[in-house]
């Protein structure tokens, strides 16, 4: 699908204008849609990172006029956003164990296998690159199931040490997932 965007169109939503907002929203939803889809595969899900997206254009309407292709930069903010969530939900279902335990996906999508092999390559790497302590309170904490109190009595350390070296692990994991976000640009159209 392609749309095109006139800059009248942006330099109204960047003044405020709430109807040109919602003009802008209603040509760029069904590309947006389709992308955040492609990844999510879940309908609620495509409507609360739409909803998301929303507010993060509206907070950034001002850079829309300078904006030499609209689309594309739009095209990158749900990205962003998809992939937020995708990090948060991760962490709340404590994904990272299932998608390293996991061997043979069963997806008939390409796209969907190319995702998931990338996913599990970058955080198993994510998780090699931890510094040892902390590879060896997460791996603890994730494969072996154990509680920040148990580890923390195992390797003779504090609760809040463990605590907060889970913490920095999880951060460092997402911050290197966030980073290879970036190929899903070159095969979402």
């Amino acid at each position: 699908m392609n749309v095109n965007i006139e800059n009248e169109l942006l330099i109204k939503v960047a003044e405020g204008d709430e109807k040109a907002f919602s003009k802008l929203l209603k040509e760029v939803v069904p590309v947006l849609q389709s992308i955040i889809f492609k990844v999510v595969k879940n309908e609620d899900a495509v409507l609360e990172i739409l909803q998301e997206s929303f507010v993060r254009i509206w907070l950034n309407r001002h850079k829309l006029p300078g904006l030499e292709k609209p689309v594309p930069w739009l095209k990158r903010l749900v990205l962003n956003e998809t992939f937020t969530w995708l990090n948060k939900n991760a962490r709340q279902a404590n994904i990272f164990t299932e998608i390293s335990q996991v061997e043979d996906p069963s997806h008939n999508n390409i796209i969907d296998q190319l995702a998931y092999s990338e996913t599990d390559q970058v955080l198993k790497r994510a998780i090699e690159d931890l510094p040892p302590q902390r590879k060896l309170i997460f791996k603890m904490s994730r494969e072996e199931g154990l509680k920040s109190n148990e580890i923390a009595e195992k390797l003779n350390l504090s609760n809040g040490y463990v605590k907060n070296a889970l913490t920095a692990a999880l951060k460092q994991l997402e911050d290197q997932l966030k980073k290879a976000r970036n190929w899903m640009l070159n095969i979402i159209p």
